[in-house]
């Protein structure tokens, strides 16, 4: 129970932290510090912890993986890629509902820490526009900005969820979370965009030259997922091959500067101290065999999901970070007796669960963003969110418990 109120007690001081202007980073390594003082666990712990990251194959990897697409995003953003990819859709498609949708999934893509923002200002261009009030315009760039997190191998969680749980199949986990994917785009549709016409008539320019011009402009974003799938190379290699391409695609100018001035070492940080954090509750045994004891005495699949839901709510919301809740959670499921399928369906939920809690959290950035952006305030967001909310926790118990009376 000690491990227990130390790990709420210290995850709490997360807000307070960030309020006086602390990085995220920081104050995810200052968690895992008093996690490790006060848990009883100590400081070499926490040392030889921290040095078992850094030899770790798959959490190497990842840290790797994160810096190239830091790198990558931003090199596309200052050679005018994304803008490039943003007017070659609008010739290419009319419907200006399905260039909201679209276009801040695209920028998702990248994982750029605060991503919206790159996509916000079209997002309101076009809502102002078709005359959708500004706290849904901010809802829909934030709804479909996230989209990319369940669809790509490569983005941080996924990349997480890969280090933590090693035998897993990400794609599997990625097959599994379509349904849920696919319930997201039309419920977003449903309650922001239904009815608001198409705005003024564009002329589309739709030829094999422009379609072609579309394929190529975009290949940065999906040509390292053809080389990981093709050659299994691990993705921060993959990568390569997608910058290799910005710079064909670019200018030239100053390329290696940019390119190395585009690492984002507090990103690196943050992904760093969160897998240290995810080991260092690992080696909790009181804590994992508490809250293991509650997961095994709970009778029926609907009892686990619910425990598992107020869990990774908790700790996504207060950090504002998912893979902060999946650092609490992904060691628990680890430990239970599950089949291969069921191991991957409840791999989905629980990542399903904590962006949710990330999702709403005060402290995502990708939120304080937007509304700084569309000049709305977090009161006027979340009105709008409410019918949103309730039909996206409904669809995650949905589509999990529908895939373990399929699969499982």
């Amino acid at each position: 129970m000690t491990q227990l109120l130390v790990t709420l007690a210290s995850f709490g001081l997360i807000p307070l932290l960030i309020s006086k202007r602390f990085k995220l980073s920081h104050a995810i390594l200052a968690v895992t510090l008093s996690i490790s003082i006060f848990s009883g666990l100590g400081i070499t712990i926490l040392g030889e912890t921290a040095l078992g990251v850094v030899l770790d194959k798959y959490s190497r990897d990842t840290i790797l993986t994160v810096a190239m697409i830091g790198i990558l995003g931003n090199l596309l953003k200052k050679y005018g890629i994304l803008q490039r990819i943003v007017d070659s859709l609008l010739g290419l498609i009319t419907s200006k509902k399905l260039i909201m949708m679209i276009i801040p999934s695209m920028i998702g893509i990248m994982s750029v820490p605060g991503g919206a923002v790159l996509s916000a200002p079209f997002i309101n261009s076009i809502g102002e526009e078709l005359d959708i009030i500004p706290a849904r315009r901010a809802a829909i760039n934030l709804i479909y900005r996230h989209i990319a997190m369940f669809l790509f191998p490569f983005v941080s969680v996924m990349m997480f969820v890969k280090a933590a749980i090693p035998v897993l199949n990400i794609y599997k986990v990625i097959a599994f979370g379509l349904p849920f994917v696919a319930g997201t785009v039309i419920i977003g549709y449903m309650l922001f965009m239904r009815g608001r016409g198409n705005g003024e008539k564009r002329e589309r320019d739709v030829t094999f030259k422009k379609i072609l011009e579309l394929v190529v402009i975009t290949s940065p974003i999906y040509m390292s997922v053809v080389i990981n799938v093709i050659t299994g190379l691990p993705f921060f290699i993959s990568m390569a091959g997608s910058i290799v391409i910005v710079y064909f695609l670019s200018d030239k100018k100053d390329f290696l500067h940019r390119a190395v001035n585009s690492i984002n070492y507090n990103t690196i940080i943050l992904v760093m101290a969160i897998l240290i954090l995810k080991d260092i509750i690992l080696q909790m045994d009181d804590m994992l065999e508490l809250i293991n004891n509650l997961l095994m005495r709970s009778q029926g699949e609907i009892r686990i999901m619910l425990i598992f839901t107020l869990v990774s709510f908790f700790f996504g919301y207060i950090t504002g970070y998912p893979t902060s809740a999946l650092a609490v959670t992904l060691p628990l499921l680890s430990m239970m007796d599950l089949g291969n399928n069921a191991l991957h369906i409840y791999t989905f939920f629980l990542l399903a669960v904590s962006f949710v809690g990330y999702f709403y959290s005060p402290l995502h950035l990708c939120q304080a963003l937007t509304l700084n952006e569309m000049k709305v305030t977090t009161v006027e967001l979340y009105k709008e969110y409410g019918p949103y909310f309730a039909l996206q926790i409904l669809l995650v118990f949905a589509t999990t418990l529908t895939l373990m009376a399929i699969f499982a």
